[in-house]
């Protein structure tokens, strides 16, 4: 009978990265030498108690990762960037969307917005079942009613035939409460739209970890 390997480094050389639990991955990549995996492996047990939901670890921050493993300095933000380069691979591997169902699919759609350090303001087009025909920029910089007018919304949706659009910006602040200007924003378009026959289904507001739907909250 065989020995067995308690070492994570050991476990996954046995049975390869694809076989190996979602704690021996943590451990490793938490280790600093394969003496330390031993530690890794606490630190990734005390990860998993707090966050069940393993897509939420890309969520952890520096301050979370020195309050539940002690971690700090250069290796915690290695940490997060290991967890950040899964997110990143996992979400690509999705592939991309073509049809919009919610606000959550938009989202999707732009999250490369999601790390621009200035308001980009775009216009998702949509055939007559949600297919997504275009995403149209419109403006970069701050949103206002004097800079992303009904005519430069429309008229790329117009140019494309589209039958309704979504449209949506980010908040580089990474908070995606509406402002009383994306709202006034959001009801001159409804109108408009209304009159064009082409509805502005939603309007979507992304920050860094989240986002809004106008549509859901009611605001228009």
């Amino acid at each position: 009978m065989g020995r067995q390997t308690e070492n994570p480094v050991d476990r996954l050389k046995t049975s390869g990265p694809r076989s190996a639990s979602i704690i021996d991955l943590l451990a490793v990549g938490f280790s600093r030498t394969e003496k330390d995996a031993a530690e890794g492996e606490l630190m990734a047990r005390s990860i998993l108690k707090r966050f069940s939901n393993i897509a939420a670890l890309s969520d952890l921050s520096t301050d979370d990762l020195r309050e539940i493993t002690g971690v700090e300095g250069f290796e915690s933000v290695r940490s997060q960037a290991l967890l950040e380069i899964g997110r990143r691979i996992g979400g690509a591997s999705k592939g991309p969307v073509t049809e919009i169902e919610d606000a959550d699919d938009v989202y999707s759609l732009l999250s490369y917005l999601r790390d621009e350090k200035k308001e980009h303001f775009v216009a998702v087009l949509l055939d007559s079942k949600n297919g997504v025909q275009r995403v149209a920029p419109i403006h970069i910089g701050t949103l206002t009613m004097s800079v992303v007018g009904p005519r430069e919304v429309f008229r790329e949706a117009i140019r494309e035939g589209a039958s309704s659009i979504i449209v949506a910006h980010n908040h580089p602040s990474g908070d995606p409460t509406p402002s009383p200007e994306d709202i006034a924003v959001t009801l001159r378009l409804a109108e408009i739209g209304d009159m064009l026959d082409i509805p502005v289904l939603d309007h979507v507001v992304l920050g860094y970890r989240n986002f809004v739907s106008l549509k859901e909250r009611n605001l228009f």
